[in-house]
């Protein structure tokens, strides 16, 4: 309906603050008035509107359907909405129709009984060809208010962009505290090998690669006890000199991380006699130290995707090797117990075996010697 308020309550608005008396006249035919109860849709999402609101009585938010949720039974289902905004009397809303019609990308809805003016942009731009001065002012007054919608943008944008990096740091300490509660738990296993494949499970779930081993320093060897990738079964077993020209040997002998995006570029450094089980030059390699200080070996990963490593990655994976180290470190100290045992069994049956050897050689030359010889009644050689 046409509207009917005041020059004084059109000149109360902000947009229209700047207009005269005789604009405000002027301005009168080419504005509608519009009513709409509480709930009722003022602008649907996704249709092309063609005119702008300014709200005399009432309020009005901006909301948006973000889909279906759906019930733990399955059965139920309700729709998700996310509120924007709220706008009360002098605000006003959807102004850059002024300037392009376009798709609305959210709903208006009033939230009580509402009172709303709405110019279109036929009116706006007749207006700017029939009143200069007046359309000059209606011009600077959209000029302010799409910039400020473009400043609050900018910043509904900052805070996306933050709560986005925050979404992912949480994600990436959720998977690290999971990587974490799987190796604090495997020591629980039946044996070192499997609590060994469990802690490297945990940290490729982590880092989401696809390529590492653990080697375990053994009699001034490296020795490799886990390994997940395409080559698993022709690297577990290998043995590895500790020098300072591999990888592994650089990291353990250092005691500190090996990380580098290119190995190529790493100068006395070599990699894997296999270069094709690689598709970049990027690594990690993490010294297992136990709580003692003793080095316990090194843990590896590498990317099979084009994807590098980062600073990042590399923290999260010093964070896990440390909880590794502490579950590793008993584990291993049990192993060599164990493996001491048997060697140390082993030797003593050998040992014994050769006394045996030993006692019966004794006992045949006993059993030939003068004094047995006489007791069995043979006369002795003169």
């Amino acid at each position: 309906m046409p509207f009917s308020c005041s020059c004084q309550e059109l000149q109360a608005l902000p947009f229209f603050s700047a207009l005269t008396d005789r604009e405000c006249a002027a301005m009168m035919p080419y504005l509608e008035t519009e009513v709409f109860e509480p709930g009722e849709l003022v602008v649907r999402e996704g249709m092309i509107l063609a005119r702008m609101f300014l709200v005399v009585r009432g309020m009005v938010r901006q909301e948006k359907i973000l889909g279906i949720t759906m019930g733990a039974s399955g059965l139920e289902a309700w729709q998700e909405k996310e509120v924007f905004e709220s706008i009360g009397p002098g605000q006003h809303f959807c102004a850059e129709v002024l300037v392009e019609q376009a798709p609305v990308n959210a709903d208006w809805v009033a939230l009580e009984k509402c009172e709303l003016i709405s110019l279109s942009a036929t009116a706006f731009q007749e207006i700017r060809r029939k009143y200069v001065d007046m359309g000059a002012r209606l011009e600077h007054s959209l000029c302010l208010s799409l910039h400020g919608s473009l400043k609050k943008q900018q910043g509904r944008f900052h805070c996306d962009v933050e709560n986005k990096k925050l979404l992912g740091q949480m994600r990436i300490e959720r998977k690290k505290i999971k990587a974490m509660h799987r190796i604090a738990r495997s020591t629980a296993v039946s044996n070192v090998n499997q609590t060994l494949d469990t802690i490297l499970e945990a940290c490729m779930a982590c880092l989401d690669v696809e390529k590492g081993s653990i080697m375990i320093t053994d009699r001034g060897l490296l020795r490799v006890e886990a390994a997940f990738g395409a080559n698993k079964d022709k690297i577990l077993g290998q043995m590895q000199v500790i020098n300072d020209g591999s990888v592994s040997g650089r990291c353990f002998l250092s005691r500190k991380p090996v990380f580098t995006q290119d190995i190529e570029q790493e100068q006395g450094l070599r990699r894997s006699p296999d270069p094709s089980q690689y598709r970049n030059n990027s690594l990690i390699s993490m010294p297992l130290i136990s709580h003692g200080g003793e080095s316990i070996g090194v843990l590896n990963v590498s990317k099979t995707s084009l994807d590098v490593f980062t600073e990042d990655d590399m923290k999260i994976l010093e964070d896990l090797t440390l909880e590794a180290s502490a579950a590793l470190a008993h584990e291993i100290s049990l192993a060599r117990l164990y493996r001491n045992f048997q060697e140390t069994y082993v030797e003593v049956r050998r040992i014994r075996k050769q006394l045996l050897v030993v006692e019966e050689r004794i006992c045949g030359i006993m059993s030939t010697s003068w004094p047995a010889q006489e007791e069995k009644g043979v006369p002795a050689h003169e």
